[in-house]
């Protein structure tokens, strides 16, 4: 009897921890405009080949996946709202990639590995002055057993928002109009 309930459980905490992933809600921090110069158009779009935000690698070739419950591109341009003003026709526009956001997990008996990666592409052009750059950050976390998703969640919001700050407080971005080069 001992044998058969100590079976059953570990069977069920075993298929606990392999259950497909839910949707993940992710959301940023508005954010803090230190510069004041203002962007007169933002367009946000994702540039990467897969549609998932958390991959949770199983085997060689195998892997669950979860996307994310709204657009990632939402979410960075309502968090960059702040940044923007009226509109010109001589003014400054941001072009902003998301050219990579995942979190890779990988679960071992008693533990996770969690690495968060974002990359995104900042295109700032006014009149025919262009300047872009890169803007990533990655974050590595481990834990016992299996993480909750708000955890997951949690800490891909805390590096989304330190990489869309990096973006708004770079000065080369906000291309003054007479500014010389």
């Amino acid at each position: 009897m001992f044998r058969t309930l100590f079976a059953a459980s570990f069977l069920l905490m075993i298929s606990a921890c392999q259950s497909q992933p839910d949707p993940l809600i992710i959301s940023a921090d508005t954010v803090v405009d230190k510069l004041n110069t203002k962007v007169n158009q933002l367009k946000v779009t994702d540039k990467r080949s897969y549609s998932y935000l958390y991959r949770h690698k199983k085997d060689e070739d195998k892997a669950a996946f979860a996307p994310t419950l709204r657009p990632l591109t939402s979410v960075v341009e309502e968090a960059l709202q702040p940044v923007t003003g009226a509109y010109d026709e001589n003014g400054l526009t941001w072009y902003v990639t998301i050219e990579k956001a995942l979190i890779d997990a990988t679960l071992h008996t008693v533990k996770y590995e969690l690495k968060h990666s974002i990359t995104i592409r900042v295109e700032a052009t006014r009149k025919n002055r262009r300047y872009s750059n890169f803007y990533s950050g990655t974050y590595n976390s481990t834990g016992g057993l299996k993480p909750a998703q708000s955890t997951i969640e949690r800490q891909f919001k805390q590096l989304l928002n330190s990489v869309l700050t990096d973006i708004v407080n770079d000065p080369k971005l906000r291309m003054r109009e007479q500014e010389d080069f």
